[in-house]
This record gives C-alpha cells, sequence and structure tokens, in this order.
C-alpha cells in the first residue's frame, strides 16, 4: 500500500531534465506554490534510500516546488507525496497515465525524433535563464553603485567644512583662536594679546576685510596676517 508523507525537497531527485519544461510554466508555478504555502497536488516518489526518493510522477510540479524554494525557503521544503512500493509501481503508473492522459507524438522519421517544438522549448529556456540572470546581474550592480555612493556621501560628511580666515576672524571663540594661532607658530603672550585685540575690536563691528583687520587688531601688522594666511590656507 502507497504511503503518505511530508518529504523533504532536497531528498528528491528527477531522471527527467528540467530543460524539458518551460520555464515560464514553472515559474507561475512556482509563484502559485508560494502563494499557497505549499505544494498541494502530492507527488508520486519511489523510495531509492533510507532518506531518498525518485520521482515517479509529477516531475513538473517538482522542479517548480525547486524554484519555489529558491524564491522562499519555507514555502516548499517540504511537498505531499505518496511513496509507492515497488510491486506496485506500475499500477499507480497506469492510473496516473488514465487521469492524465498525454497527447499522442508521431515520429515520422529517425531525422525527427528531436521535434522542432522540442528544440525551441530548450532555447526559450535558456532565454528566459538568461534574462533572469541578466536582471539580477543588473540589480546587484545598481545596488552595488547606491552603496558606494552612500559610503562616498558619509566620508563627505565627515570632511570638516573649511572656514574662510575673515570668517575666521569674526566669529571663532578664544580655544579656536588659539589652535589656529598655533598652526601660524603663534603662542604665549604673543598669541593672547592678538586674540584679546580680535575679541576687543569685532565688539564694536565685524571686520569688513583683512586691511579692516590688520588697522584695528592690536599686534597683527601686515606680515602677521600673511604668516596667519599662509599657514591657514594650507590646513
Amino acid at each position: 500500500m502507497s504511503e503518505y508523507y511530508l518529504v523533504d525537497v532536497k531528498s528528491i531527485k528527477s531522471k527527467v531534465a528540467r530543460s524539458q519544461f518551460s520555464e515560464t510554466d514553472l515559474e507561475t508555478l512556482a509563484q502559485s506554490i508560494v502563494n499557497s504555502g505549499g505544494l498541494l497536488a502530492p507527488l508520486l516518489l519511489k523510495r531509492t534510500g533510507a532518506e531518498s526518493y525518485e520521482i515517479l510522477a509529477g516531475d513538473r510540479e517538482y522542479y517548480a516546488a525547486v524554484r519555489a524554494k529558491e524564491i522562499n525557503p519555507r514555502a516548499a521544503e517540504m511537498v505531499n507525496a505518496f511513496v509507492v512500493p515497488q510491486k506496485l509501481q506500475e499500477a499507480a503508473l497506469e492510473q496516473v497515465s488514465a487521469l492524465h492522459p498525454q497527447p499522442t507524438q508521431v515520429v515520422k522519421t529517425a531525422s525527427e525524433a528531436v521535434s522542432t517544438g522540442a528544440v525551441e522549448q530548450r532555447l526559450n529556456n535558456l532565454e528566459s535563464r538568461f534574462d533572469a540572470t541578466l536582471q539580477e546581474m543588473k540589480q546587484t550592480h545598481q545596488q552595488a553603485i547606491k552603496d558606494l555612493q552612500q559610503q562616498i556621501n558619509g566620508l563627505q560628511e565627515q570632511i570638516p567644512a573649511k572656514i574662510e580666515p575673515l570668517e575666521l576672524l569674526n566669529h571663532a571663540n578664544s580655544v579656536e583662536l588659539l589652535e589656529k594661532l598655533a598652526i601660524a607658530n603663534i603662542r604665549a603672550k604673543t598669541a593672547d594679546k592678538i586674540i584679546k585685540g580680535i575679541e576687543k575690536a569685532r565688539k564694536q563691528s565685524p571686520f569688513q576685510s583683512f586691511s579692516d583687520a590688520i588697522n584695528r587688531i592690536e599686534g597683527l601688522g601686515i606680515q602677521r596676517m600673511i604668516t596667519l594666511l599662509d599657514a591657514w590656507g594650507n590646513r
């Protein structure tokens, strides 16, 4: 008597080549399996080992289940199947043949053994697979470009914005001014004097130009301003 099981798809093998079936049909059936939560029609299997099986009937459904598992591993991990003992296999296949009769094919000559329709079907399958692979490559490439752009944007955000020297004189606090003066090797009392001069002068009004700053900041002459601009311009 045949026994009904839930069988792991990975333990099933088929002797019929996948190329015998339309990739479009397999994809449609696979999507249906995913949407319905599993393969509803049971496969007919024969046992080939303790945990291995071979298909007696249902090769198309099997390949669709394999595709469904690729789409969603949980959707077709297990499939419904009747495991038919050897003595009942012939009778089971006769029943399947009676329930699902195949159209009669007439082979006119030996050269026509491989029909034009079969060749076209294989070519269509190859074209479908190629298109699917190309689409996946495009999506991967687009995602890689997107990820790279996000990394570039992240790096750009980490680059400190350049502050113009005149803006620095008008808005930097004493600590920032002390750091900037140190870049130009202006330190200690000289730096303190210049900072006090900057803070005192800009309380009256912002500096309009470097000449204005030189005239109004005590301790900051033309040569020292040139030194500052040169040092700050290299940072």
